[in-house]
């Protein structure tokens, strides 16, 4: 089969190779884990792997309630705390705590400007630790803790921390929602990760009857597994240049993060995250169908990255998540095309990573433009 790629987008992928970009640094390995291990340290299960991850459907959380009753004066930080709980897929509930306990904060304070930035800065640092611990910790089955705990206490760099940060949660949200898993059930709960949508459910996150370009899988922070996102954008312009419509990629309810920022989640477990967003006109809880329009993918660089992170131009930041957890692509169809992810993030050669429309059985090369059929 031929290779078609579009002028524009073969101009793009030789620009310096800017279609590859972190939405946050990637984080240095913990030595928290080996620390339990060698001291024989007892660590208690602080929260589920389950109320760790962002399940806006199924444990929703009220932010304005958070910050009206417990820091009344922190009321900007609620679209940080909210755009960066989805980008990273760490529960709201879980970067609180972490930052409470890891900067000291006072919620109930005064405060100044240069407060303000420097909570904001931390929330984003600790809630990308938070995520890259998890899913590092998340493949290993050998750990002393589950991987919920370690990443919780290697973010705060402290073994010892477990007593303190449970009882900083339950002052502030009571026990968690779900009860601590045994090993058993996470054992389970990683074997999910083998699972992909059913045939038919979900379709490419554009209006059905276009032809967008996507590029290869990669993590959601854009380095790291699971290999969980893909960039589309219908010609890959410069800032300024013209957007497109992004749609529902399956039925669902809506979550709105922040100005960039919209998850939507099906009630059996399946989820997508749509980011660099602009002029959103869904709501939160709002039921939408498949190829039901949420807003336009954003055409200057300060819309596209409302709360901060890096974005190399106009394009979707678009990932799969399976109740809460960032989901490999691996073996997934949108629409008639399935997903082969490759070796790592932003896989672009064709000998690994590349997509099959079962139409036809071809394999079809990310970085060649394909239809999004009316179904």
């Amino acid at each position: 089969m031929k290779k078609l790629i579009t002028l524009v987008a073969l101009s793009y992928l030789t620009s310096q190779a800017a279609f590859a970009h972190d939405l946050y640094p990637a984080v240095a390995g913990s030595s928290v884990p080996q620390q339990i291990k060698q001291q024989g340290i007892q660590v208690q299960t602080v929260v589920s792997d389950a109320d760790f991850v962002f399940r806006p459907y199924q444990h929703p959380f009220d932010a304005s309630t958070f910050f009206e009753t417990y820091a009344p004066n922190w009321l900007s930080l609620e679209e940080t705390l909210m755009h960066w709980s989805s980008a990273t897929g760490v529960d709201p509930r879980v970067i609180l705590v972490t930052l409470q306990l890891s900067e000291q904060w006072e919620p109930e304070s005064e405060i100044t400007d240069a407060e303000v930035t420097h909570i904001k800065a931390a929330i984003k640092r600790i809630a990308n630790h938070l995520s890259q611990y998890f899913y590092r910790y998340d493949a290993d089955t050998k750990l002393p803790a589950n991987a919920s705990t370690l990443a919780i206490l290697s973010t705060l760099n402290d073994s010892q921390l477990a007593p303190a940060w449970s009882k900083q949660y339950i002052a502030w949200f009571g026990e968690p929602a779900q009860a601590l898993e045994s090993q058993a059930s996470h054992a389970e709960a990683r074997t999910l990760n083998a699972v992909a949508p059913p045939y038919g459910f979900m379709q490419m996150p554009w209006r059905q009857g276009y032809n967008w370009v996507p590029n290869g899988p990669h993590a959601h922070s854009g380095s790291g597994f699971p290999l969980s996102s893909i960039d589309v954008s219908y010609d890959w312009p410069s800032w300024g240049g013209a957007t497109y419509s992004v749609t529902a990629a399956h039925d669902g309810y809506v979550t709105v993060l922040s100005r960039c920022q919209v998850r939507v989640t099906n009630s059996n477990g399946w989820g997508t995250n749509y980011y660099h967003m602009d002029g959103i006109q869904v709501s939160n809880g709002q039921w939408v169908n498949k190829n039901t329009k949420l807003g336009v993918y954003a055409s200057q660089k300060s819309v596209a990255l409302c709360e901060g992170g890096s974005s190399t131009g106009p394009h979707l930041h678009f990932s799969l998540l399976y109740q809460g957890r960032f989901q490999s692509m691996q073996g997934s169809s949108f629409g008639p095309y399935q997903v082969q992810t490759g070796r790592y993030s932003y896989d672009d050669n064709c000998n690994y990573s590349w997509l099959v429309d079962k139409r036809s059985n071809q394999k079809v090369c990310f970085w060649n433009r394909i239809d999004n059929p009316v179904m």
